[in-house]
This record gives structure tokens, sequence and C-alpha cells, in this order.
């Protein structure tokens, strides 16, 4: 269990906060922290140098890798965000009622958390993609855990499967390297490139 640290009693805060603005379908204002060199967290900063209120509507908090998320959006804008809960302060919850979740792309039809953790395992934002990738068939145990079940397998051989999910492209770009011994993304192309460059600068820097 955590420490009651003061940095512990701010993220329950903001926890109750968000729960009781999301029960009450109520925008939310905070600050949005970063690390320093110093490993102490400073506030955003806005082009004027101050510190950056953020204004969003919160549809669902949820835990991936560890870490909890806010899933929430922005009035000037159509998607998804995510924020990190921990790094959140200064929480207040609005009078101001939330956007509709229909407005949202990817939450037209109602909220599938489940379908949204899957899709964006790092918690990256921005939209999905219909990705496939060829994988060594001991790291199966790890597909699931990652992709969860909405996954499907084709042209499987003794050793390797292809899979194709829905994924944050962001998200499946970093999932591709820290794999890359056991498994080869196929599609989109664009993916493909960026992996390969990404594992050429690799190794470059490795053999320096």
């Amino acid at each position: 269990m955590p420490d009651l640290s003061a940095h512990n009693q701010q993220l329950f805060y903001t926890i109750d906060v968000l729960d009781e603005a999301i029960s009450g379908g109520r925008k939310v204002s905070f600050t949005y922290n970063g690390y320093g060199t110093d490993k102490k967290m400073h506030p955003r900063k806005s082009s004027n140098g101050q510190s950056r209120e953020y204004i969003v509507n919160p549809y669902e908090m949820a835990a991936t890798n560890g870490r909890y998320y806010l899933i929430c959006n922005y009035d000037k804008y159509d998607t998804v965000a995510n924020y990190r809960l921990d790094r959140i302060t200064d929480i207040k919850m609005l009078d101001e009622p939330v956007k509709p979740a229909k407005q949202v792309k990817g939450l037209e039809n109602g909220f599938d958390l489940p379908k949204h953790m899957a899709e964006h395992m790092y918690m990256f934002a921005g939209e999905s993609e219909t990705v496939t990738f060829r994988v060594k068939k001991y790291i199966l145990n790890d597909i699931i855990d990652w992709f969860g079940g909405g996954i499907t397998f084709f042209d499987e051989t003794d050793d390797e499967v292809s899979v194709r999910t829905r994924v944050n492209l962001a998200a499946m770009r970093l999932w591709a390297l820290q794999y890359a011994l056991h498994a080869r993304v196929l599609s989109p192309e664009s993916l493909v490139k960026q992996v390969k460059d990404d594992i050429k600068e690799a190794m470059a820097n490795y053999e320096i």
C-alpha cells in the first residue's frame, strides 16, 4: 500500500473530486505537472509563463501498467485525452456540465473501457488504426495481456502467428520496439517504416 505522504494525500483528494464530478456530470479544472531535473514536479506553463489551467470533461478513471489515468476531453477537440492522476494538483469541480460523450470520437456509442484500454495500452492520445503484426507463439500470453481478447489470429504455423487488432499507432510503435526480438509489424506500411528506422537508430547508438 502507498504511504500517507503529502503527495499521496493529494492523489486521494484528486480521485475523490473526479469521482464526484464524473458521477455528477460536471467539468473539472486542474494544474498538470511534470518532473524537472531536480526530481520535483513543476506545473506546465502557458505561453505567457504562467501555470496553465486545464479544463476538461471527465468520463472515466482507469489503471494500466500500475499507473492511474483520467480519460477526458477538451471542449475545442472531438478526441479523447488521457492524464496521469498522480500529476494532477489543485483540482476543482466546476458548475458547468460535461460535453455529452456521444460528441467525442470513439465514444459515440457509449464508453467501452476495456476496448479503450486495449487500444491505448500506453495511454497515448490519438485515434486507433488496424495493425497487423507477426509474433513468436511463445509470447501469446503477453499478446493477450497487452491487447485483450478482441484480437484476430491468422496464418498460424508451428512457431509463429499473425495478429490483427485496432490500436493507437504511437503505442504500437513503442510496443514493437519493446518486443522487437519476438515480433515484427506487417502493416500499415508507415508504421513498418517507423519501426525499422527506430531499430536502425537504436542499433547505431548501441554500436557507438
